[in-house]
């Protein structure tokens, strides 16, 4: 149990270092506010999942995966899709 702390502090970590740096380039507040809502839901639905399987419930684990998993990729998409743009601009 100790280690599923350890990997979602890190990846916490990760997206807020990613967040960091897309601050520093310029996108655009409300891409990035819906990039970091998606990692949140996705982290929220594999702790989801990890504490339903230690409870023995694998259908509340598998319910919770597909309605909080997906929300969060989805979220993670289209924040993505909204800061493409914005990161293809020309350097000279």
């Amino acid at each position: 149990m100790a280690l599923l702390w350890f990997l979602l502090g890190i990846s916490a970590v990760v997206g807020l270092v990613v967040s960091y740096y897309w601050i520093k380039y310029g996108v655009p507040w409300y891409a990035l506010f819906t990039s970091l809502m998606g990692v949140s839901v996705f982290l929220f639905a594999i702790v989801w999942v990890i504490r339903s399987m230690y409870n023995g419930e694998p259908l509340a684990a598998s319910s919770g995966m597909i309605t909080f998993g997906l929300l969060g990729i989805l979220l993670i998409g289209v924040g993505w899709g909204m800061i493409k743009p914005h990161t293809n601009r020309n350097i000279s």
